[in-house]
């Protein structure tokens, strides 16, 4: 009976329980894979620390590959925030110009009602 009165209520439960554990089993898998990309990341910097102790050693200067990648994230960090600050700056822009139009209605509005004139269609633009 609650079963009925769930599938009652929301016709479209089964269809979101069937989403939801669809969405576990992804994350399952995103889970796995970030776990495996972690640890080849420590076998990676294992590997690294003999590299590193002859470079140190040699005095030849080098970029540690850790600070190569925080450098890159970063990077891509700056890019995407530039992105959005565009994008939200055309929607400021689109906005402004609607905010405009509308005053610009509003105004001829009350111009027509002085002048007594059949006042002008509004459009959606």
């Amino acid at each position: 009976q609650l079963e009925f009165c769930i599938e009652t209520f929301d016709p479209n439960a089964k269809k979101h329980s069937d989403q939801k554990k669809e969405l576990y089993a992804r994350r399952h898998a995103v889970e796995e894979e970030l776990l495996l990309l972690k640890e080849k990341q420590a076998k990676a910097m294992d590997e690294f620390e003999e590299s590193e102790a002859a470079l140190n050693a040699a005095g030849i200067p080098f970029v540690h590959p850790v600070d190569e990648n925080n450098d890159e994230v970063l990077s891509r960090r700056v890019k995407m925030v530039e992105y959005k600050a565009h994008l939200s700056k055309q929607e400021e822009v689109k906005i402004a110009a609607e905010r405009e139009e509308i005053k610009r209605m509003k105004t001829m509005k009350a111009s027509t009602k002085v002048e007594g004139g059949a006042p002008p269609a509004v459009t959606d633009s």
